[in-house]
């Protein structure tokens, strides 16, 4: 008894170890797993609420931003946009402020305000340069009409001041007014799906509108990013490839009322015709899927991006109804708008797919065009016995008339001989 009551703890004890074990190699392989979707998220060509992920390095001819200076300020980021902004005013101001200063000094009118009625001060200069530029005109100083430098650098202020106002508001406007924020009322689902559409392989993902007010002239594009090597061992390491969605149909030109799903037929021309379920889990892809449309409100073009990842795409899933009809309206449930299930499909390719159904449709084939042969060949022996019998007879036939004659004939000579 105490010999086997020591078995078992012993027993016990390598259990608690295996478990143990087991637990940290288990708690270590979802740490690795978790490294890897991390490390694979930060390899994103276009993350999912639209941005891409592609720094310029290295520019040496930063002077083609300042050819065309409009759209840099409108591009550049709102903190940076408003100091611009004030830069531009408050340089101007303290730059004239200098200019009415310096003359009025040297014209030794600091005391006597002939020319700068006012201006005793750099001061009092700053906020002539304000009220002149702004137009503000509290009276309180003024230039005058014997001054002719005075006047013309107030002509010249005005012409600038002007200048500044017409492409400070411009670009404010334009930044204000741009339809980026538009994009973020546009959902896209979290995951792709793959399954079978009419008989057809597909790639589904499904996308919606927020906002009462929809987009005009909606349309939907994707494109496959992928590294691979040429035939003469060149890396190409972001090769886009288009996906068709429906370009020649017409079923990429969306009438974006309610959410739709979006499908993309997995045929021999397809990026994704030799891509199975293990294919999907080795390889690295991204899908990116851009919609664009013109802003109902504002006439605006608008443009909306996201991607998916190898591990964002599920084999063998649908999404779920969102749509249902209440009190003689539709009503969309967007709780659903990413919710999938699990449908039945084979762990294949749409290539081997199509090879099994090939070789199905040989073998059918082949067993009909045998059981063709089987009949044929029965039906020939046949016609072959009936003319081969209808021979013989008409051969035993010939040979009893020949019989008879020749009998016939040599009665006759023996009847002339008597």
């Amino acid at each position: 008894m105490a010999c086997l009551s020591k078995q078992n703890m012993v027993v016990h004890t390598e259990k608690n170890v295996y478990d143990h074990t087991l637990g940290k190699v288990v708690a270590l392989g979802k740490a690795c797993n978790k490294i890897l979707l991390e490390t694979r998220e930060q390899l994103r060509y276009v993350s999912k609420d639209g941005k891409c992920r592609v720094n310029l390095g290295h520019i040496d001819e930063r002077g083609r931003f300042l050819s065309d200076i409009f759209t840099s300020f409108v591009d550049l980021q709102y903190r940076w946009f408003l100091f611009v902004f004030m830069m531009c005013y408050i340089t101007t101001w303290f730059l004239f402020a200098g200019l009415y200063y310096v003359n009025a000094s040297i014209r030794g009118d600091m005391d006597q305000n002939h020319c700068y009625l006012g201006i005793d001060g750099f001061i009092s200069a700053l906020l002539f340069s304000v009220e002149t530029q702004r137009t503000i005109g509290y009276g309180s100083r003024t230039v005058s009409p014997t001054c002719h430098e005075g006047v013309l650098l107030v002509m010249m202020q005005c012409i600038v001041g002007s200048m500044i106002d017409a492409l400070m508001v411009g670009c404010m406007f334009v930044k204000i007014s741009r339809p980026k924020k538009r994009a973020e009322t546009l959902l896209f689902s979290r995951t792709c799906v793959i399954a079978n559409r009419d008989d057809q392989l597909c790639l589904m993902f499904r996308l919606g509108d927020l906002r009462e007010s929809h987009m005009v002239d909606a349309k939907v594009r994707a494109k496959l990013i992928k590294s691979r090597q040429t035939a003469e061992g060149e890396f190409l390491p972001l090769e886009q490839t288009e996906i068709d969605l429906g370009y020649e149909t017409g079923s990429d030109r969306l009438f974006l009322v309610e959410p739709q799903v979006i499908q993309h037929n997995i045929g021999a021309s397809s990026p994704l015709w030799d891509l199975g379920p293990e294919q999907l889990r080795r390889q690295q892809f991204e899908i990116i899927v851009i919609l664009e449309g013109i802003v109902e409100a504002t006439g605006m073009m608008c443009q909306a991006k996201t991607s998916y990842i190898e591990t964002e795409i599920e084999w063998g899933a649908r999404f779920e109804p969102c749509m249902m009809l209440e009190k003689g309206s539709f009503r969309v449930d967007l709780r659903r708008f990413h919710t999938t299930y699990k449908v039945p499909l084979p762990n294949c390719s749409a290539s081997q797919a199509h090879q099994l159904m090939v070789l199905a449709g040989c073998k059918v084939q082949s067993h009909t065009a045998y059981r063709e042969c089987d009949a044929w060949a029965e039906g020939a022996a046949e016609e072959g016995k009936d003319k081969s019998l209808s021979n013989i007879r008409f051969t035993i036939g010939g040979i009893q008339e020949e019989r008879m004659s020749e009998g016939n004939e040599s009665e006759a000579s023996a009847e002339q001989m008597l």
